[in-house]
């Protein structure tokens, strides 16, 4: 047997598994390989209708992810009922309206951050010990290209998204002389309904997801292209062309690419709403916020002028 085939059988806690990637990932493990998978997300409904369509071989519970005591509980109900974990795939995650850092409220960066990053160190402590003893243990956390290259208005997610991935690259260091994989997966746009959640259903929310439509890739193929890397074993994973896009400009030319980045997406404003947030203040006050750019140039090179020999704070 080769051995790509080490995935058959094993058995998966997948989060976020009701819907896109995930669901894609949960159907895919149970349907192809035979994995016996129990899923974590929050739609009763979604989930009793996948569990209706996989049978036996796929299982549900239902807890707030963020919540580090409820993976302790879950980790210890999986232990009591005798289901050995091989495999945790970090699935869930939530997506940040483009807007300014300085306009988000507390409240909305604290979710995001326990969700997308808080969600996974404690599932993975909760699940290490049991994954430890398997012969098979894997971890996947599915970061963001995001991660790669921050974009503008996306200040929160972009660093949650870049933690999960340090963590993971991390994690596979220490993990490694156990035998241990870690795959930390960074798509680029993929068309879920993540984005018809966020963006609504106006007008400008069709432009929204348009785009996603026009260059993203479908759950299906990202969740098979996971799979194929997970059993391959491989660490850093870029499942799509946008990814390796942005991977490929930070690589060479970081600053300019991160420069040219925000300049498209100020010019896209009316072709792709959701970016005009980011950039309101701007366009509203171009004048004004030009002419304080100039005087605050200005003043610094003044400043480098007016410095005491002695330095500012000598008396």
């Amino acid at each position: 047997m080769s051995k790509k085939n080490w995935i058959f059988g094993r058995n998966v806690v997948i989060t976020g598994c009701s819907t896109g990637i995930g669901k894609e990932l949960t159907v895919q493990l149970v349907t192809k390989f035979g994995c016996n998978v129990l899923g974590v997300a929050r739609n009763k409904e979604k989930l009793e209708a996948l569990k209706k369509e996989l049978g036996d071989k796929f299982d549900y519970r239902r807890f707030d992810i963020s919540d580090e005591q409820a993976w302790n509980d879950f980790s210890e109900e999986v232990k009591s009922i005798g289901y050995n974990v091989d495999v945790l795939i970090n699935n869930a995650g939530m997506i940040q309206d483009f807007s300014q850092y300085g306009d988000m409220d507390i409240a909305t960066v604290k979710k995001i951050v326990n969700t997308n990053f808080n969600s996974v160190i404690f599932g993975v402590a909760a699940f290490l010990p049991m994954i430890k003893k398997s012969k098979f243990g894997y971890i996947v956390n599915i970061s963001s290209a995001s991660a790669i290259l921050p974009v503008c208005g996306e200040t929160i997610y972009s660093a949650t998204k870049g933690a999960v991935k340090a963590f993971s690259e991390s994690l596979a260091q220490d993990l490694s002389g156990y035998g241990i994989g870690v795959s930390c997966v960074m798509p680029g746009p993929v068309k879920t309904d993540l984005y018809k959640t966020r963006d609504g259903a106006d007008d400008k929310a069709k432009k929204n997801y348009e785009l996603v439509e026009s260059i993203g890739i479908t759950a299906e193929k990202a969740a098979k292209r996971i799979i194929k890397a997970m059993r391959k074993r491989k660490t850093r994973v870029l499942i799509d062309s946008v990814a390796k896009l942005m991977d490929f400009g930070m690589r060479v030319a970081p600053s300019l690419t991160q420069k040219l980045t925000c300049k498209a997406m100020k010019a896209a404003c009316n072709l792709v709403p959701a970016f005009a947030p980011i950039f309101k203040e701007q366009i509203e006050h171009k004048e004004e916020i030009g002419k304080e750019l100039k005087e605050r140039k200005s003043a610094m090179y003044r400043s480098l002028k007016e410095v005491p020999e002695k330095g500012a704070f000598t008396e």
